[in-house]
This record gives structure tokens, C-alpha cells and sequence, in this order.
């Protein structure tokens, strides 16, 4: 067993070799020329995780033994729900991405959802409501919040090649690319207490990998379904 900090160190180290978080579909995303269809086609299915991760938030908190948990995840809300004005909202930023793209209210409430991408919400919702909160912890934080800049630059570089979408309308992922850096060091002083065992650490780490392979299942949907060449 090593102590916490290098614990979570070697676990984001981890993290970011994760095929989740350097998968194919985010290499082809980056590199490959991108018609607007399949620009949709990603946006729609990513706003299905996108409305839903408050979710897990909310689900996660009330387990949480220390006293002081909701006001360390004060900023992660605040900025999930845009600074106290709906309009700048994390759901409502995607919006204004989807709208860039030329797609309407009604596109992204009747999209069929992918099986990876119902799979995805479902487990994740069955991960936060379990009564581990380590697990939820794992799953959350270095599953989320830490994985999320890396694999967001390619999103951001493969939006930027392919289109002439202005900062603004692309906000909702450069956004991402800052604030979840902030976010998991939140997660990390709250992860810290409780990872002073071997156990804590193995529940910790399940919950990340348990994420995260629910990450690479929802992206290689999008591969089939985007590249299915």
C-alpha cells in the first residue's frame, strides 16, 4: 500500500493511459476530415451524458461522511449549473454547440440513443445511487472530472478543423478543458482522506475503472456508428 497521495497520482497516471480516455474513436475524431452529419451525429449522443451528469452529483453527496462535502463540491455545482443564470449552464452551453450545428430543439429530444449510450447513463446512475461511496467517488471523480481535459482536446481539435464554429459555440468543451482540471483536485482533497487503506484504495480504483470502461463501450458505439469504415 503506498500513501494517498502517491495513490492518487499513480491512479490518474493510469487514468490517462486508460483506452477510455486515448481511444480510437478520439484519434480518428482529431485527425480524420469530419462531415457536418458526423459532427451531429457525436453532439446529439454526448448531450445524452451531458444533461445527466448533475445526476451523479446529487446521488453521490448525501453519502458522503464528511461534514464539509457540500461546500468543497460548492464550485463543481456552481459551475454545472452556470454561475447562478441557467443560460450559461453546462446543458445549455452544449445547446448553443448543437445550434452551431444546425440542429433544432426537437433534434436532440427524439434522437435514437445508442445502446452504449443508454448503457452508459444507466450504470452510471446505478454506480452514485449504490451505497459505496468510494465507489461513486472512483466513478465520478478520476472516472470523470480528471479523464475529461484529456479527451475533450481532441474533441476541441477535431471541431476546429472541421468547422468554423466561433469560441463561443464551442465554449461548453473549452470550458470542460479548464474547470474540470479545477474540479478533480476538489474530488482529490476529498479522495485523499479516505484512501489510506489498501481497501479504500481498491474501492477507490474500482470505481474508475468501472467508469471508464463504460466510457470506451460508449465511445466504441460512436466509432461504429461515425467510422464504420
Amino acid at each position: 500500500m503506498v500513501d494517498p497521495q502517491t495513490f492518487i497520482s499513480s491512479l490518474e497516471e493510469e487514468t490517462l493511459r486508460n483506452e477510455a480516455v486515448q481511444h480510437p474513436f478520439l484519434l480518428r475524431f482529431a485527425s480524420d476530415p469530419l462531415t457536418p452529419i458526423q459532427i451531429q451525429t457525436f453532439g446529439l449522443q454526448h448531450y445524452q451524458l451531458v444533461k445527466v451528469f448533475v445526476n451523479y452529483m446529487t446521488n453521490v453527496l448525501p453519502k458522503i461522511p464528511d461534514k464539509d462535502a457540500a461546500e468543497l463540491f460548492r464550485k463543481v455545482f456552481d459551475d454545472e449549473f452556470g454561475q447562478y443564470t441557467i443560460f450559461r449552464s453546462h446543458p445549455a452551453l452544449y445547446r448553443n454547440f448543437l445550434k452551431a450545428m444546425g440542429l433544432k430543439d426537437e433534434d436532440w429530444g427524439r434522437v435514437p440513443i445508442l445502446p452504449e449510450t443508454a448503457r452508459f447513463i444507466e450504470e452510471h446512475l446505478q454506480l452514485t445511487r449504490g451505497n459505496d461511496f468510494l465507489i461513486s467517488l472512483g466513478a465520478v471523480g478520476p472516472g470523470h472530472e480528471f479523464s475529461i481535459p484529456t479527451m475533450f482536446g481532441y474533441i476541441v481539435k477535431g471541431l476546429t478543423k472541421n468547422t468554423s464554429l466561433s469560441e463561443e459555440q464551442i465554449e461548453y468543451f473549452t470550458c470542460h478543458m479548464k474547470q474540470d482540471v479545477e474540479h478533480a483536485q476538489i474530488f482529490n482533497q476529498l479522495i485523499a482522506r479516505h484512501v489510506e487503506t489498501e481497501e479504500g484504495q481498491s474501492r477507490l480504483r474500482e470505481g474508475t475503472m468501472r467508469s471508464l470502461s463504460l466510457r470506451k463501450h460508449f465511445w466504441d458505439g460512436l466509432n461504429r456508428t461515425i467510422f464504420p469504415s
